[in-house]
């Protein structure tokens, strides 16, 4: 059985081995980048916000 010539979209699609490994490379630098910046989130301990003059703009209550 003779194999159909595949069609322009087709062909456009397949990547060569080079090609494959980069962009294996660049997934897996992406996931791990992801999984520092959670890891880095959740071990961050949160502080309280308190805006820059905010002192000032509170009228004294005594």
């Amino acid at each position: 059985m003779a194999e159909k010539p595949p069609s322009p979209l087709q062909a456009s699609f397949w990547l060569t081995n080079e090609e494959q490994r980069y962009i294996l490379i660049i997934c897996a630098l992406f996931i791990t980048g992801l999984a520092a910046r959670y890891l880095y989130l959740k071990n961050q301990k949160p502080e309280v916000y308190t805006p820059a003059g905010i002192e000032e703009l509170e009228p004294n209550h005594e």
